[in-house]
């Protein structure tokens, strides 16, 4: 199923791929692999738009083809808990950064795992960052980038955390193919992820393995 549900995307049928993923949550498969199965599609559709096969509304439309695929997931993973129960996660791209796939990604996949997410979308200021996580009382903050310039941006935002006065009371964690050990450190943050299994994973040692 996960090879026809690549196929499904890199061809760029939307209703095939919505519906194999219900098909597929159905039987009890594992939605961080159906996340994976779907990322690949995505990069298969990247890849021969690089080679001419499609136009940009193809990129366009895997795009959106990929948003109903996590909304799906989404909705099928709400569990019981009341929201203000849930160990909660803010995400968001910094300042600068208007890049969502990969944080979206990772939003889909805390969520399917009982964590309350508060996404603030793209290029977020850095106080949007401190007050949505002195609002809700998230323990965790995380913020993905795709572009270098995003550096400085992550920085001020721990720097605000600082400055806010509870810094110690929050997590933060860095993801996005822009980043790497050295700019988490250069960041000042507690930690950095390749992907959204380790999101998920630091997410959860935050919280002492509190969802699942």
């Amino acid at each position: 199923m996960h090879r026809r549900l690549f196929g499904a995307i890199a061809g760029l049928r939307e209703e095939e791929s919505l519906v194999m993923v219900e098909e597929m949550l159905e039987a009890g498969m594992d939605p961080l692999r159906i996340i994976e199965t779907a990322r690949r599609g995505m990069d298969e559709v990247g890849k021969r738009y690089e080679r001419h096969e499609y136009y940009l509304s193809g990129l366009i439309m895997s795009g959106e083809i990929f948003g109903e695929i996590m909304n799906i997931l989404d909705r099928a993973f709400e569990y019981g808990l009341a929201e203000e129960e849930k160990p909660r996660v803010i995400l968001g791209t910094p300042l600068g950064d208007v890049h969502d796939i990969g944080k979206n990604v990772v939003s889909s996949l805390l969520r399917c795992s009982g964590f309350e997410v508060v996404d603030l979308g793209v290029n977020v200021h850095p106080s949007e960052f401190v007050k949505a996580a002195e609002d809700s009382g998230a323990m965790v903050v995380g913020m993905s980038a795709l572009i270098t310039s995003a550096y400085e941006a992550m920085r001020e935002t721990v720097w605000c955390f600082e400055r806010a006065g509870f810094r110690e009371r929050v997590s933060i964690m860095l993801g996005g193919g822009a980043v790497t050990e050295k700019v988490c450190e250069f960041a000042g943050a507690d930690a950095w992820g390749r992907d959204a299994s380790d999101a998920l994973a630091i997410a959860r040692a935050c919280y002492g393995g509190e969802a699942r």
